[in-house]
């Protein structure tokens, strides 16, 4: 008798243990997510530029691919195209870009693109694209959506709303 009490006490003791563990576990799991977050936001996005020239709706293809350059800094390629290769250019992209990213907010500040549209040597095309916006997770894939003003050789100071969806991780 004295043995079964004894093994019913270990076993409550394992028992305690196991929801001890088991709930600290959980609670790492908690930051794990907020990791994944992070990394999440790396990879290739395609989507548009809309923007309005002139008094015509512009709708333009554009693509870009998404690293981490820091702890919640990320950098990368612009292309204007939806194939990740250059329209314009003949760098290996139409541009960079880099921003900053808070993951309790969901939100993009200091969005810089910096253009380089050099495919007539003679008449190159530079600017700066910049503004900010949010990453949303909800549904299937990332989607970034930023406000930007667009300054090049086309336009000056234009507003424009650039959509992007993750098609797939780097």
């Amino acid at each position: 008798m004295a043995n079964s009490k004894f093994f019913k006490n270990i076993l409550i003791l394992l028992a305690f243990a196991l929801v001890l563990i088991s709930c600290s576990n959980s609670d790492d799991s908690g930051e794990k997510e907020a990791e994944d977050t992070i990394a999440t936001v790396e990879g290739f996005y395609t989507g548009s530029i809309e923007i309005t020239i002139d008094g015509n709706d512009i709708t333009v293809p554009m693509s870009l691919i998404v690293n981490m350059a820091s702890t919640n800094k990320f950098e990368g390629d612009f292309f204007e195209t939806n194939s990740f290769s250059p329209c314009c250019s003949s760098n290996p992209q139409d541009g960079t870009f880099n921003f900053d990213y808070n993951p309790e907010t969901m939100s993009l500040t200091n969005f810089i693109i910096r253009v380089d549209f050099n495919i007539d040597p003679g008449n190159p095309c530079t600017g700066t694209y910049t503004g900010a916006g949010t990453l949303d997770t909800s549904g299937n894939a990332n989607r970034i959506v930023a406000q930007m003003n667009v300054d090049d050789c086309n336009v000056a100071n234009t507003p424009a709303v650039f959509t992007v969806t993750k098609v797939s991780e780097l």
